[in-house]
């Protein structure tokens, strides 16, 4: 029967090119003088407003969405993560928020079972599903404009583990729910099999961590397609079932073994059900590439699904331009969406972008960029869900966005910043890159209330950070800080407390100098070289009612891995007691009672939690407007060229750029400098002319430099980088991995949670590869040790200079991917200056640093 199926598309696809060709000729006058170029002419289709698509089931068509009324169907979509299948970061974002040695729903159910039976087990679970996602929520989805909606499930949601391939008795409750109040909003849902028996990968979000035994057991690999069967047979002829998601992220095993498994569960599925999309997994180094085209493996009615996070787990960092890049196919064109986008199209078949994460650390402008990427996604036919629906964190609130479409609202945190996700920072709190200045209401009370405004500042290493200007005005623009631009005598209005190591200097009297934008004289410095964590506070009086705005600034001076947050708190702070705004319940599931463990879960429901929504995003998702950016990107600046001066007696000597007008609309320019080739970046200027002087670099060290021109809507592509001295590294030299040289467009840097912190780089596949350029004295054998991690280990990749190969590292399983060994090897070096090359054989490896000794 499927050979048969496959005959007749294939020959509907040569019957479509055959009528082309006879239209070509007939206009031609029906005569020929050679071989035609023979266009298949596409199938008529309507492809109506997204969201005005009629209501019907989805059938693949090519690379389209289509429903029954022969429309294309542009599906913008979110999942309900943490749900059916739990994902604990998203309780707390921290480590063990259910209690030491529960990393998983596995070790949940486990110890809940152990300490109060089987049947409290399954009751406390109910408890936290009909918590965490209720009726009420899906009209918040439907509000946002979402018509799709992926809901990752496990296994033994329908499977009774302890009677393999025999269903649960409450089986289909949830889905069943699902399905009809998805309906009833005219929304489509995708099920998605989050976590297979056995798992298909070592990841917690499989739902039991460090498993990865499907792909060796026939057992398991039975279940599954047994699984499977059921599934289509219970939803077939089902409308409101977009398709079947026949594995979640199955990165445990190889492409090929991935493929041919899928074709089994395919099978499986086709046994029951003829009619629904089957979703086949792209997430492996091949991508969707492995499989071919699915028809020559009999598979109709298929659509693929990867996985894109642009600015995450090291692909590129949070901002505009990762965006830019990747939806507008980089500044050649060839690469970004369009890569993929053509390999669609190769194989005829739909996408299904089924995790992305567009709005999480931009604020604002996170909403203008989601509604870019569901529009680009569906102009190229893609169907889209956003992970995730709900995450919360013990503070609370949107800052400059979380994960979560919807969170918990959180009054206390007013401001923060970090050098993790934004080194060397100097903000006005309004711009805040971490969570920004907001309008608070502290108190819904009668009369007045005294809380206390703490600042909070704490490093594992070297602390500096400078605020000043500091000011809590309500509505009518009292302020109602004392002393909050500092100066001498202002250390009396604040009381100092450390929470751990008290060795640390404050300055109330600090000259700074100019920073964030202005020069205010004195303000308040926190010094510590070896790391503390210690707050100043002072009381202040809040009006119930009232909503108040916190203001000022601050910088990160010469900080790493360091802290400074601000927070109005209802409670006096405490020495040795850290002020941490915390307006989520905590639990300890090892110790505390069933009535603890219920209503901790129950304080997640709507009307029990103070929901909080990203209008950012509901309100450019719901505009009857597109999305303004990306749509007027200024050309490149280009022919960048430096002029040194002469260093004062402090050792600086002013740079002047000069360049090449961009093309297109351009408002200005930005100056883009470092001290590293190809990490570190930040804007030391503006110009609206074609040249700029940064009056603030310093004689001795070499500065990376680019341009890029800017409109009020968009940022240009940069222009190459130039270095102001020597940029080769001098062996005996220890060089981070992000200072590159040049790299595979494929390679990407991180945060690095080794000692020192930093960046490291990864990304690494197979022939993909990093260079930097040395300098070698004295030629001669060296030992070269490498900072690595891997959480598969035994991966290799060699290292060369031109094609020689000096020597062959092999990577072991460090136990994570940011666990970090030291391996040490030998090589030999030429005499000279030569560009090392570090190339992968393998993949699934990062590299924090190396140093050649």
């Amino acid at each position: 029967m499927k050979s048969t199926k496959i005959f007749t598309r294939k020959k509907l696809a040569l019957s479509t090119m055959l009528i082309a060709s006879a239209i070509g000729l007939q206009a031609c006058g029906g005569s020929s003088n050679g071989p035609q170029n023979i266009v298949p002419v596409p199938p008529a289709f309507e492809e109506p407003a997204a969201g005005a698509e009629s209501y019907s089931m989805l059938k693949a068509e090519g690379t389209l969405w289509m429903n029954q009324a022969g429309e294309k169907v542009s599906l913008r979509g979110i999942n309900i993560g943490n749900w059916l299948s739990m994902e604990f970061w998203m309780f707390d974002n921290g480590n063990d928020p259910l209690g030491a040695g529960i990393p998983d729903q596995c070790t949940l159910e486990a110890t809940l079972e152990e300490r109060f039976g089987e049947a409290e087990k399954d009751r406390l679970i109910s408890v936290h599903r009909d918590s965490w996602f209720v009726e009420q929520d899906w009209d918040v989805i439907d509000e946002a404009g979402f018509n799709l909606v992926r809901v990752p499930f496990p296994h033994n949601l329908i499977e009774d583990d302890a009677n393999p391939m025999t269903l649960k008795e409450n089986a289909w409750d949830y889905l069943d729910w699902a399905i009809a109040e998805a309906k009833e909003r005219e929304i489509y849902v995708v099920l998605d099999l989050h976590g297979a028996a056995g798992g298909q990968g070592y990841e917690q979000h499989t739902g039991c961590e460090g498993q990865n035994m499907l792909w060796e057991s026939e057992e398991y690999q039975e279940r599954t397609k047994w699984l499977w069967g059921k599934i289509a047979e219970r939803y077939n002829g089902e409308a409101t079932v977009a398709g079947y998601g026949l594995l979640n992220e199955p990165w445990g095993t190889d492409s090929a073994t991935l493929r041919d498994f899928s074709i089994e569960l395919y099978d499986a599925v086709r046994e029951y059900d003829e009619d629904h999309i089957v979703i086949l997994a792209g997430h492996n180094a091949d991508g969707i590439t492995a499989y071919g085209d699915p028809l020559d493996y009999g598979m109709e009615n298929v659509a693929f699904e990867p996985h894109f996070y642009p600015g995450l787990f090291g692909w590129g960092d949070i901002g505009y331009e990762v965006h830019r890049d990747w939806l507008t196919c980089g500044q050649a064109g060839d690469t970004g969406v369009c890569d993929w986008a053509k390999q669609a199209r190769d194989v005829y078949t739909p996408m299904l972008v089924g995790e992305m994460q567009p709005w999480n650390g931009l604020g604002e402008l996170g909403g203008e960029i989601t509604r870019a990427t569901f529009d680009t996604y569906n102009d190229l036919n893609w169907a889209a869900t956003a992970w995730s629906y709900k995450v919360t964190t013990p503070s609370g609130g949107l800052g400059n966005g979380t994960w979560g479409y919807v969170t918990n609202n959180g009054n206390q945190l007013l401001v923060k910043a970090q050098t993790w996700g934004c080194d060397g920072w100097e903000d006005t709190f309004a711009t805040a890159c971490d969570v920004s200045a907001r309008a608070t209401v502290p108190y819904e009370g009668e009369g007045t209330k005294t809380m206390y405004l703490a600042i909070k500042t704490g490093g594992f290493t070297q602390v500096d950070v400078i605020y000043d200007e500091i000011q809590l005005v309500d509505s009518q623009g009292n302020n109602i800080v004392t002393n909050g631009s500092f100066g001498a005598g202002s250390e009396a209005d604040w009381t100092e407390i450390s929470l751990w190591g008290d060795e640390r200097n404050y300055d109330y009297d600090y000259a700074a100098g100019e920073f964030a934008g202005s020069d205010t004289g004195a303000a308040f410095r926190a010094v510590s070289p070896a790391g503390s964590h210690a707050v100043i506070y002072q009381a202040v009086e809040v009006t119930g009612g009232e909503s108040y705005t916190i203001s000022g600034k601050f910088i990160d001076a010469n900080s790493t891995d360091t802290w400074a947050e601000i927070y109005l708190v209802p409670e006096m702070p405490q020495e040795w007691v850290d002020v941490t705004g915390r307006a989520l319940p905590s639990i300890n599931v090892n110790e505390a009672t069933v009535e603890d463990i219920e209503n901790y879960f129950s304080f997640f429901a709507y009307g029990n939690m103070d929901y909080v929504v990203n209008d950012w995003v509901k309100d450019a998702l719901t505009s009857a407007a597109p999305a303004s950016v990306f749509t007027n990107i200024p050309g490149a600046a280009s022919d960048v060229t430096f002029t040194l001066g002469a260093a004062d007696d402090n050792g600086i000597a002013a740079t002047t750029l000069t360049w090449a007008s961009a093309t297109g609309d351009v408002t200005g320019y930005k100056i883009y400098r470092s001290t590293a080739p190809r990490s570190g970046f930040t804007v030391v200027g503006e110009s609206d002319t074609t040249t700029y002087t940064d009056n603030t670099s310093t004689a001795d060290v070499t500065y990376y430099y680019y341009v890029a021109a800017f409109n009020d809507s968009d940022e240009g592509y940069g222009s190459d980088i130039i270095a102001t001295g020597e940029t080769f590294y001098t062996v005996p030299s220890k060089i981070e991995a992000e200072n590159y040289t040049a790299a595979h467009p494929g390679v990407n840097t991180e945060g690095a949670s080794d000692i020192g912190g930093g960046s490291n780089i990864g990304s690494f596949e197979t022939g993909r590869w990093v260079d930097y350029e040395i300098n070698v004295p004295t030629a001669g054998v060296y030992s070269i040790d490498f900072r690595l991690a891997s959480q598969v280990g035994d991966v290799q990749f060699q290292v060369k200079i031109g094609s020689d190969v000096l020597t062959t590292v092999t990577v072991p399983n460090t136990g994570g991917w940011q666990d970090y060994v030291t391996n040490t090897y030998e090589i030999t070096l030429p005499e000279g200056r030569s560009t090392l090359r570090l190339e992968s054989i393998d993949n699934q490896w990062n590299l924090n640093w190396f140093e050649i000794k």
